[in-house]
């Protein structure tokens, strides 16, 4: 503490030699805490670089599942992905397994027109998941089913002759009802932009070169003009939509509407994998840095194509395959009757209308590959002469919203579901030790494929495909450890379950329930879960029995909160390296400015004053606007890095059964947390202080004890409290839809920013009035300057000073230690006890010339009070002359 210094007139000697050899020691200890300070403050960017929280860890990640047919998805991505997939939807969905996803883009059709857009871009793929069944070949259907009538007549009698010496008397005629898009063969064409001429040839190459001979282009227009008369106006309009549509996809979409619309077409179709696969992103949490919200994460299924199980090979019956039949036929098989010459375009003309139809009808009674139709699918219709017409059967879908779900179980729960359903049958009580040796699940009555005791106490399903009954064992629900075992799974319809199993003393018994479900609406309940109410086809088993072949691809990003606290570190950094650079800077200066002094007492009182400032105050007050925004963000790095304040995709998200779920969290008391805590609370309490309230407490850091105790009560205290607050305010905050445009971190940084606006209010004022008795306890005081002095201006009402150096008078000098901490002092403007505003020289003449102010070539001139020369301070007043 500094002391006065009274002239030594009577008294004890050797008591003032102690008094000096005190005053030498506390000067020794003053410059000594000056040296320190300075390497301390010098030190700021290692302090800010241990710290500050730095390292860019990445905030994207990508977790990929390998799905089962009983593997879980989440509701949110469900729901997200049948919307955009044109599939209705009531209310959200609930979780579900994939198999039941499965079969409402890949088997049922539910999707209403957006599966259209699959076909942009297709006209190279010969056949595709969401080809339909070929119901017509033409748009227009009254046209082509009147023209069919006409030449079907002619094979009434003899049955349509295909390839060699075979016949065919069942045919499958156009119809004009209940018809979609898909199952019209010319509305295919002309989605996919597919021209007849590419048609031909396409995968598999035919005898026509449309393009390179005359005959066959006739041949080709033939054939067009008979079933696809509409096809040449529509490619056109195909045409003009994909020059003026957003996407091709958008162009396909509107096309489908418009034949549909004029055809009396529907618009619902399988979504098929294009739409399955489609990711899916979510975005949520608040606004970021990018303009979008914080946390993203994109959901894929990804895999290979699981209609390639049907249509590879010889290609699956479908609205593509039976009218290109005509032209393998007409090419290899028919010739003129009369010249017994290959004549392509008289046989479009006569058999274009014809052959699909008696193609089709074909595969009622024959397996070959691929190639069948599923006997269950059709009705047979009348008889005329030789032929017989069959039609499709209208199978009906139930509505997402009215599917009920099984109780699920376990193996222990299917065998006893095994027990009761055989007691009921038979109607006899449960016998528990009866041994199941096979469940067989019969369609179409082929009971004679079933395995029977050969079987080994698993499931068998039976269905007739192109006439012959044909069985595939269950390897999908066979061994599921929690398999749907509910009853309501056998559910009602015409097929039947033969149960054969096998008594404790070894009997062979069989039982059959009637009019249940068919085979693959029972298998697909019992892995699934949804008690059956459509029919599937049969081909439902061999997609499941490859297994899923998918995964489902879950990419997050948390969003730029890392990497916004890493840069706000970072730059908080290079603020404190500025800061060493001002301090360096400013001490080079100080020191020569000293070096140049003459060597008298006065020099020695300049010295005190000088090792008694605070350095670090000197350049925050002299630079105040750049180390406010460097405490600033330091203060607000710490506080994130504190709290652990961030928002992320909760940790859940891994299982791909929950819905992701963004939040927002933070540590109300995490500055509290560890000692490593408690060291950053001190340190940013300091800044704390020195952003809000060291420039209203000028000279407080002169008495080490005053600076504590504000640093503390200013500081720690209320930064210690307030950080609760905030963060408080900050938890909060993120419960508030309405304040996501705000970024996480920006919000907190505002929230500071108030609160440190409050302290400097009246509202604070209380509790600054309860400091301000603590200092007045420990020897703290104000000592008012007078109010005709520039100083008053400058430096404010007061300055704190130590009791023992406090004047009654307002002062119009100042220690040069208070001097040096305000703000836009010049070091180097004082002299002999003055401050020269405008500096100490001027310039003189037109030759621009600098010589010495006049009055400061003789020292002394200006007279100064007594008690100047008796403190240890240098004290300084306005020169007279700036007065």
């Amino acid at each position: 503490m500094p002391q006065k210094v009274l002239p030594a007139t009577g008294g004890d000697p050797r008591l003032n030699t102690q008094t000096l050899l005190q005053l030498q020691k506390h000067k020794v200890i003053l410059s000594s805490g000056f040296f320190l300070s300075c390497l301390w403050n010098l030190a700021a960017p290692i302090k800010a670089w241990a710290l500050s929280r730095y390292g860019f860890a990445s905030t994207s990640t990508t977790l990929v599942t390998e799905l089962d047919w009983n593997t879980v998805i989440n509701g949110r991505f469900l729901t997200a992905l049948y919307e955009a997939s044109g599939i209705a939807l009531s209310a959200p969905l609930e979780k579900t397994r994939y198999i039941n996803v499965f079969l409402d883009f890949m088997i049922t059709p539910r999707s209403q027109l957006v599966w259209a857009e699959s076909f942009a871009g297709s006209a190279g793929i010969f056949q595709m998941d969401i080809d339909g069944v070929m119901k017509r070949l033409s748009l227009n259907g009254t046209r082509e089913v009147a023209q069919f009538n006409r030449d079907v007549v002619k094979y009434g009698a003899t049955g349509f002759p295909l390839w060699g010496s075979e016949v065919i008397y069942d045919y499958v005629p156009p119809v004009t009802t209940n018809v979609a898009l898909q199952e019209v063969s010319e509305a295919v064409l002309c989605l996919k932009g597919l021209p007849p001429e590419d048609l031909v040839n396409l995968v598999y190459p035919s005898a026509l070169l449309p393009y390179n001979r005359t005959e066959d282009a006739q041949a080709i227009n033939t054939w067009r003009a008979r079933i696809f008369p509409d096809l040449p106006a529509c490619m056109a309009r195909r045409a003009e939509l994909m020059a003026s549509a957003a996407s091709p996809g958008d162009a396909v979409i509107a096309l489908a509407q418009e034949l549909a619309a004029k055809y009396d077409l529907g618009l619902v179709n399988i979504a098929g994998h294009n739409l399955l696969y489609k990711p899916l992103t979510f975005w949520d949490g608040f606004i970021d840095v990018s303009g979008y919200k914080s946390g993203s994460v994109t959901y894929q299924l990804s895999g290979r194509d699981p209609s390639g199980v049907i249509t590879s090979g010889s290609g699956h019956l479908d609205a593509i395959m039976d009218p290109r039949e005509t032209v393998w036929w007409c090419t290899l098989q028919y010739v003129n009757p009369v010249t017994l010459l290959n004549n392509a375009t008289e046989c479009f003309d006569k058999v274009a209308t014809t052959l699909p139809s008696f193609f089709l009808g074909k595969y009622l009674t024959l397996l070959a590959g691929n190639r069948y139709n599923d006997n269950s699918m059709f009705k047979k219709l009348e008889t005329t002469n030789k032929i017989t017409a069959y039609a499709y059967k209208t199978n009906v879908v139930t509505p997402l919203a009215k599917i009920e779900h099984a109780a699920q179980g376990n193996l222990s729960a299917w065998k006893t579901l095994f027990h009761e359903y055989v007691a009921e049958l038979r109607g006899e009580p449960v016998v528990t030790t009866n041994a199941l040796q096979e469940m067989c699940f019969v369609a179409d009555g082929c009971f004679s494929a079933c395995m029977n005791t050969s079987a080994s106490g698993g499931n068998t399903l039976t269905y007739m495909r192109g006439g012959q009954c044909v069985s595939s064992v269950d390897t999908i629900a066979h061994g599921l450890v929690d398999l749907y075992a509910d009853k309501r799974c056998f559910g009602s319809g015409t097929s039947q379950i033969q149960i054969t199993y096998q008594s404790l003393a070894g009997t062979t018994y069989t039982v059959v329930a009637n009019n249940t479900a068919g085979p693959m609406a029972i298998l697909a309940c019992l892995v699934g879960g949804r008690p059956p109410t459509t029919e599937f086809p049969t081909y439902l088993i061999d997609m499941l029995a490859q297994g899923t072949q998918a995964s489902l691809v879950m990419t997050k990003t948390d969003g730029s909160e890392t990497t916004v606290l890493n840069f706000i570190a970072l730059l908080s950094l290079a603020g404190y390296i500025y800061f060493f650079t001002r301090i360096a800077f400013y001490l080079r200066k100080t020191y020569r400015w000293m070096k140049k002094m003459p060597v008298r007492k006065k020099k020695s009182q300049l010295v005190f004053s000088i090792i008694n400032c605070s350095i670090s105050n000197v350049i925050w007050s002299h630079y105040n606007t750049s180390m406010r925004c460097i405490g600033f963000l330091s203060f607000v790095e710490w506080h994130i890095g504190a709290t652990q304040n961030h928002c992320k995709w909760a940790d859940s998200i891994t299982d791909i059964s929950v819905d992701a779920s963004y939040e927002c969290a933070l540590d109300v008391y995490g500055h509290f947390a560890s000692p490593s805590e408690l060291l950053r609370l001190a340190a940013y309490s300091w800044v704390f202080f020195a952003l809000v309230f060291m420039d209203r407490m000028p000279g407080i850091a002169i008495e080490v004890k005053g600076y504590a105790v504000a640093a503390t009560l200013l500081g720690l205290v209320p930064v210690s409290v307030l950080a609760m607050l905030v963060a408080q305010i900050c938890n909060l905050r993120a419960s508030v839809s309405e304040l996501s445009w705000i970024h996480n971190q920006l919000w907190l940084a505002l929230v500071w920013l108030v609160v440190m606006a409050l302290l400097r209010t009246t509202v604070f004022r209380p509790y600054f009035a309860l400091v301000i008795a603590v200092l007045n306890a420990v020897g703290i005081q104000q000592q008012p300057i007078c109010k005709s002095s520039p100083y008053y201006r400058i430096i404010g009402k007061y300055y704190w000073c130590a009791t023992e150096l406090l004047r009654d008078e307002a002062m119009t000098y100042v220690p040069l230690s208070v001097l040096m901490e305000t703000r836009s002092i010049e070091i180097g403007n004082v002299f002999d006890h003055q401050y020269f505003v405008y500096g100490l020289m001027e310039l003189e003449g037109d030759d621009g010339t600098l010589r010495k102010l006049e009055y400061l070539d003789h020292e002394g001139k200006v007279e100064h009070p007594p008690w100047i020369a008796m403190q240890d301070e240098y004290y300084v007043r306005i020169a007279k002359g700036d007065m």
